[in-house]
């Protein structure tokens, strides 16, 4: 998901004699969109991905390496480039993959073992880092990334300024090309990190003071970068977990107002560039936050027009309490953030995490009742539904007793390309429900709920198609009518005769069509 771009950074320092990262002259590798690997297979072409964007992490790690002599980065980005094109890889001193989240650590693998196996380069030269990778034990890393360095976050956040810098000495070594196309899409706003909360299924940085960027630099490099190229218009994702959680008890609006007013202060300045900004929040904060009618205008005028809500549990307070979500009166809390949005002109996404362990035929009921009230009374409303993945590294769960040494656990290692399971947008799966009548209930209301959204044309996120050992049944007759219905607005000649015999066989091709969730 979005939400996981900028998690490469940031935890507790670590002594800078310690630092284990790369060295030299080093390639900073972004890998390939999971349903996009060309480095799966050997005959698989090269085709850039549809929709790109700047991969800010590796970026930013580059740049603290490069800020404190600890190395000469360059960036590749599989995303618009061909690795197996690079003639000069053994020119390198180091090479460092970036990890966002747990399912690309499936793409990162096979990077890995391009470098080591297709072009024979010693193995520790490759530093592997980011949020997919920090929380695996030293013997789990070791047998994904076999030969390979760790680097985890505090290896970099111990650096004078980790969060004061800017990426224009990064950017400026990339090509036009490229820039060109990440100015297109969707760009990343370096905005903050850390959430106070510790729900139980996030593998961010929970239970952590929020702590701001440079924004007014990032957004003033993008601005400027936008009239460089003559850009019109400018569509920023904010890195924010929960956007307005200075506004709860213990918080410090003046912290959020300042990094508004820079925001505005920046818009203005540049008349001619339209700037849509749009961030994460949970209702309660959002709410708190919008009694202030100057907070409201700040937001409005820095250029927000949408705000993707964690509503996770909202219809079940048995079920919100398991996944740890610290709110008691979410559903209301929705109702009332939402009308707000509507009356200001913003759009609410219904951001919903369901399938936990302690879901049950009546709360999934409750679940799909909640998300059709909501697209129905707000019409301007769009719908985000994921499956939960209840371990993952680096959430709470992932150390648990039951999971560790389990069929599923050991599967993920001796196999990784299993890590493309753990992707929210991916259907209940073997991995991530090992019951199969649990895995059939999660993805009958997992599609039910996404067909109802697609009929009413307010869906942004897309069900992918799990890796599946033969016989594993991931959905019954009926599911897998309506997930065909589906996919026939986005593969219409995979979706014709699509059926449980050969789900398996159009998987990548299915999964590559479906637009990507950002």
């Amino acid at each position: 998901m979005a939400s996981a771009r900028m998690n490469i950074l940031l935890r507790t320092p670590a002594p800078r004699g310690d630092l284990r990262v790369p060295r030299g002259r080093t390639l900073m590798i972004h890998p390939p969109y999971v349903h996009d690997n060309y480095l799966a297979r050997e005959d698989t072409p090269f085709a850039p991905d549809r929709l790109p964007f700047l991969p800010v992490a590796p970026l930013y790690a580059a740049e603290l390496l490069e800020r404190h002599g600890l190395a000469e980065p360059t960036l590749f980005d599989c995303q618009l480039h061909d690795l197996r094109d690079t003639p000069d890889l053994e020119e390198y001193d180091s090479f460092g993959i970036a990890v966002m989240g747990a399912q690309n650590i499936a793409p990162a693998t096979h990077v890995h073992r391009y470098l080591t196996v297709g072009r024979g380069l010693p193995a520790d030269r490759v530093h592997v880092g980011g949020q997919g990778i920090e929380r695996l034990s030293r013997e789990e890393f070791g047998r994904i990334f076999p030969g390979a360095h760790k680097t985890d976050r505090q290896a970099l956040s111990a650096l004078p300024g980790a969060m004061d810098i800017d990426l224009e000495r990064q950017l400026d070594k990339l090509p036009e090309s490229d820039l060109r196309v990440y100015l297109a899409h969707e760009m990343t706003l370096p905005f903050s990190q850390g959430c106070m909360f510790g729900c139980s299924f996030c593998g961010a940085q929970t239970r952590k003071r929020e702590t701001f960027f440079n924004v007014r630099a990032h957004l003033d490099l993008a601005c400027r970068l936008a009239g460089r190229f003559g850009v019109s218009s400018l569509n920023l994702y904010c890195t924010s977990l929960d956007f307005f959680q200075q506004a709860l008890p213990g918080g410090d609006m003046e912290q959020l107002t300042a990094q508004l007013e820079s925001v505005v202060e920046l818009k203005e300045r540049h008349p001619g560039l339209d700037i849509g900004l749009h961030a994460l929040t949970r209702a309660d904060s959002y709410n708190a936050a919008m009694v202030s009618d100057q907070v409201r205008d700040l937001v409005l005028r820095a250029g927000f027009d949408r705000f993707g809500f964690g509503a996770d549990g909202a219809a079940s307070v048995e079920v919100l309490r398991a996944m740890r979500k610290h709110a008691d009166t979410l559903r209301s809390d929705l109702i009332t953030a939402f009308q707000h949005m509507e009356e200001n002109g913003l759009v609410p996404e219904i951001l919903y995490v369901f399938g936990v362990p302690e879901e049950t035929a009546e709360t999934l009921a409750e679940t799909r009742d909640l998300c059709g009230l909501l697209l129905e009374t707000f019409p301007t409303s769009e719908y985000r539904g994921f499956p939960a993945k209840n371990e993952i590294p680096g959430n709470a769960n992932w150390n648990r007793a039951g999971w560790k040494g389990s069929a599923a656990h050991q599967r993920l290692l001796d196999e990784p390309d299993h890590f493309l399971n753990l992707g929210f947008e991916t259907l209940a799966n073997e991995i991530s429900h090992p019951d199969p009548e649990m895995r059939m209930m999660v993805n009958r209301y997992a599609v039910d709920m996404s067909r109802h959204a697609h009929d009413l044309g307010r869906v942004r996120s897309y069900l992918t198609v799990p890796v599946a050992s033969p016989g594993a049944q991931v959905m019954d007759d009926r599911t897998l009518d309506g997930f065909r219905e589906i996919v026939a607005h986005y593969a219409p000649e995979v979706a014709e005769g699509l059926n449980a015999g050969n789900l398996a066989e159009r998987r990548v091709a299915l999964n590559s069509a479906i637009p990507k969730d950002y």
